[in-house]
């Protein structure tokens, strides 16, 4: 861990380099989106191993954090469960939805440009490899902070998180997980892994104890972005639909790479967003290290 403050250090230096901002790769909405609550602890004592999990945002206007901006998550339940539709999460047809919310919230980027979550591991379902969905809204006002509503703004990402198999095999021998016997969908197996590049999003995983986890991501965004819908869509654990969105926002489903470049060439994109994602890593251990 003493070396931790020396690598930050060498990271800083080479991403000034490099003066490289990369748009994060644009992930599909899914079929279980619902508008949420600003709120940090999103797991209403839902089962599962605890995952605190710090999402930082760069803008790629400016290369710096973006600050105020709304962070807004969702996943499943340990054994592939979503809020708000749990019947057509397990392919239960015509009965409506549900109002729970579980594992669903926002969070604003402090002056760092970090969110922070507490939630769990997600779980799985059949056809989509361990995943957590995402979205980025600019510019949004919050109307109540003791009910955790907000208004206004645009949404200048939505995209969709993964994880490590490896890891992931692990946590499937653990309670709750491994009472979801089903054949677990690979990263290599997942369509939308690959489509939106999925390596890029990978958490970055530190075990704090047996059953309880920290993860760090960087999502890189472009703030004054609104473009429309594009594309198709996945589908579910079980039979849904695509649900209205409340706030009439604009939703990026572009299924592309974007790279905004100043001085390096398109070739070097994959090493400089290697270097990106690993620096992300070591600045987030630092973190918990001071």
């Amino acid at each position: 861990m003493d070396d931790l403050p020396h690598l930050a250090a060498r990271c800083k230096r080479q991403l000034s380099r490099a003066s490289t901002c990369f748009l994060t790769p644009q992930a599909t909405e899914g079929p279980y989106y619902w508008n949420a609550t600003i709120r940090q602890n999103i797991t209403e004592g839902k089962a599962g191993i605890p995952l605190r999990l710090s999402i930082s945002v760069i803008d790629t206007n400016t290369c710096a954090p973006l600050v105020n901006a709304l962070v807004d998550l969702w996943h499943c339940d340990a054994v592939g469960i979503y809020s708000h539709y749990i019947a057509a999460s397990q392919g239960i047809a015509g009965t409506g939805n549900d109002n729970e919310t579980f594992f669903r919230g926002l969070a604003l980027t402090n002056a760092n440009g970090i969110a922070i979550f507490d939630t769990i591991y997600p779980g799985w379902y059949s056809g989509r490899a361990t995943h957590i969905h995402m979205k980025v809204h600019v510019g949004s006002n919050v109307t109540s902070n003791s009910s955790g509503t907000y208004s206004g703004g645009h949404v200048s990402h939505t995209g969709q998180l993964f994880f490590n198999d490896t890891l992931t095999d692990s946590v499937a021998t653990m309670s709750p997980y491994s009472t979801h016997v089903i054949t677990r969908t690979r990263n290599s197996e997942d369509g939308i892994y690959a489509s939106a590049n999925g390596s890029v999003t990978i958490v970055s995983i530190i075990q704090n104890s047996a059953n309880n986890y920290s993860g760090a991501v960087t999502v890189g965004v472009n703030s004054s972005a609104t473009p429309a819908p594009v594309g198709g869509g996945e589908m579910g654990p079980g039979i849904g639909q695509i649900p209205p969105n409340r706030n009439n926002f604009s939703i990026i489903m572009a299924n592309m790479t974007s790279v905004i470049l100043t001085t390096t060439l398109t070739s070097h994109v994959g090493a400089a967003s290697a270097l990106y994602m690993s620096c992300s890593t070591i600045f987030f251990a630092f973190l918990l290290y001071i």
